[in-house]
């Protein structure tokens, strides 16, 4: 994986977005790393990925639907 200063990657942010067609660029600030910039596709790839290794999860858990309380809801706006 190549990395980048965060210095320079704010210089060739052009340079930057084109080499992550070829594979996540490492982010670094003060010899740390601090971030990763990844193409669509990557990120398509985990997010799908992600999605169903979580779905296989609540398939596989020991609960029933008696245990889920209802009354409790997910809001993303907190509302």
């Amino acid at each position: 994986m190549r990395t980048w200063q965060a210095a320079d990657a704010k210089q060739n942010f052009g340079r930057l977005v084109e080499a992550a067609k070829d594979g996540p660029q490492m982010l670094m600030r003060h010899a740390e790393p601090v971030g990763v910039v990844l193409s669509i596709d990557d990120y398509n790839k985990l997010k799908k990925q992600a999605d169903a290794e979580f779905a296989e999860f609540l398939l596989a858990t020991p609960m029933e639907e008696a245990d889920f309380d209802r009354g409790v809801g997910m809001s993303l706006s907190g509302g």
